[in-house]
């Protein structure tokens, strides 16, 4: 299982490990149809049986049905001479986890990254998916202040009667457990409230709220122990922040927030919640510098603009009547000018011609370009060589990059 390297699975040319768990194994391949990096996961070969492989299969289907900007992109899924695998974006800035210290992280730099992935998990729990194990190692990087959710592995599909994963029976990371997770109760979308509120603990204060040496003792410890208060730890940590994070890491999921919706609101209600979002020069040039912009500020940039998704990046755009979306190609001086290489346009599927948008007297249309991925506005895909009109505070995706357009 583990000599995969420069091996062929499906058309995918595996050429390193990248990470593993208890059930697969992580792989950087090579997709040479579409001249792109991914990402495969390989279920381990000595787990042969038919209640796992179902678990894979529903794993690939339930994430490849999510469309977020912050949850990951499923590609595709296989099976090949026995062999199960799911196909994802690869991701090369690595996961939180691989990017912590041991030292407290200051809350507008921690509500970038939780925030959003409330978001995402807020999402997922509206189309009946429950993450089940939320930690850093799951949130992956695309860009420092852009986090993807990553491996729903775990997951139960909350409107079927009939789950694989039944009472007594724990998965999961014992270190990010939920009290229920723990005693192999059965769970719900509130095991993600507390397993994000143990995440957001661990930027605040640097550490997990439970003094113990090992993630088992961790386990036991939250069965019986109450959490120590982050401010303790860390006095930097506002009263409201100490009072949202403590409530959802009560023992009993009834005391915890309603649901996810109702965490991100109680954290983005708080001071500092809007993070240090990072804004293009006005000049949009290749290689150009960002500047970081406090909210009073960006309130007062004017004119057209798109605001990415998932980061908060500002993308401003010039007075040019015919504006050209897409990344830079390496292999000829054309440059576009809406790049979204910039903003994770490589992972995302973004074509180098991708789309165009036009400015006429009675406001702005988008074309699609023949793009390898799509162009999409609040969900319908364009036609291509059919503009269409868009307007302010609409959602324009990008194979998978969404943008938001704002006319001023």
């Amino acid at each position: 299982m583990s000599d995969w390297t420069g091996r062929t699975i499906g058309g995918y040319q595996i050429a390193d490990e990248i990470g593993r768990g208890g059930m697969a194994i992580v792989f950087r391949a090579y997709q040479p149809q579409l001249e792109r990096w991914v990402a495969i996961k390989i279920m381990h070969t000595e787990v042969d049986s038919d209640e796992f492989l179902a678990r894979f299969r529903r794993e690939a289907k339930a994430i490849a049905a999510l469309r977020h900007p912050n949850v990951l992109t499923i590609y595709d899924y296989g099976e090949e001479g026995g062999i199960a695998y799911i196909v994802m974006e690869y991701v090369p800035g690595g996961s939180l986890k691989a990017n912590l210290t041991d030292q407290p992280m200051d809350w507008p730099d921690a509500a970038t990254l939780v925030i959003p992935v409330g978001r995402a998990l807020a999402y997922a729990h509206s189309q009946g998916v429950v993450h089940r194990d939320v930690k850093p190692a799951n949130i992956l990087l695309a860009r420092p202040e852009w986090p993807l959710l990553a491996d729903f592995g775990l997951i139960k599909l909350l409107d079927r009667q009939r789950a694989i994963t039944r009472p007594g029976t724990s998965l999961g990371t014992p270190t990010y457990f939920s009290p229920e997770q723990a005693v192999g109760s059965e769970i719900d979308h509130r095991s993600d409230i507390y397993g994000l509120a143990l995440v957001l603990y661990r930027l605040v204060t640097g550490r997990l709220p439970f003094d113990t040496q090992s993630p088992i003792e961790a386990m036991l410890s939250r069965l019986h122990d109450e959490p120590t208060p982050p401010r303790q730890f860390c006095p930097q940590v506002s009263p409201r922040l100490e009072s949202v994070i403590m409530r959802a890491l009560s023992h009993d999921p009834d005391d915890r927030h309603l649901d996810m919706e109702a965490l991100v609101a109680d954290l983005s209600r708080l001071p500092g919640a809007t993070g240090r979002a990072v804004m293009r020069s006005s000049q949009g040039a290749p290689g150009g510098t960002t500047a970081r912009l406090d909210d009073a500020a960006a309130r007062e940039s004017a004119g057209p603009h798109l605001i990415v998704m998932g980061t908060g990046a500002r993308i401003s755009l010039s007075d040019e009547e015919e504006l050209l979306i897409g990344r830079v190609d390496p292999h000829t001086t054309l440059a576009p000018d809406v790049d979204l290489g910039e903003h994770g346009g490589g992972m995302a599927g973004v074509s180098r011609s991708h789309a165009r948008l036009l400015r006429y007297p009675e406001g702005w249309v988008l074309e699609d370009l023949n793009s390898t991925n799509g162009t999409f506005v609040n969900h319908a895909q364009l036609t291509p060589g059919q503009p269409v009109r868009i307007r302010d505070g609409d959602v324009v995706r990008c194979g998978q990059l969404l943008l938001e357009f704002h006319e001023e």
